[in-house]
């Protein structure tokens, strides 16, 4: 009985070995760093992902909702994606700028 199970505790072993190291551990790892957004450059934020993206116009949103005391959010993907893709275009004119300087103008 215990021959049996040995090749299925190596099939375990390896798994958790090849999940451990596997490269979409190191890039979860990666992704968990911190951004301070009041320093965040025009040519970072295009270097961002699409899903990076999103999520800085959420957190920007909410940011400006404070400063205006503004306190209601309304989940609108399609007005999200408009805010993204306009900040996009400013952002491809001025590289060096900070986004919330072109958030600002």
């Amino acid at each position: 009985m215990q021959l049996k199970l040995f090749p299925l505790k190596i099939a375990i072993a390896l798994t958790a070995a090849v999940s451990i190291l596997s490269p979409a551990t190191v890039t979860a790892e990666d992704n968990d760093q911190a951004i301070d957004m009041s320093q965040l450059t025009c040519e970072e934020f295009l270097d961002m992902g699409r899903t990076e993206k999103v999520m800085s116009m959420v957190w920007y949103s909410g940011w400006a909702a404070e400063t205006k005391g503004d306190f209601f959010f309304t989940p609108d993907r399609g007005a999200m994606s408009e805010r993204k893709d306009s900040l996009e275009s400013a952002c491809e004119n001025n590289q060096q700028d900070l986004v919330m300087n072109q958030l600002q103008s």
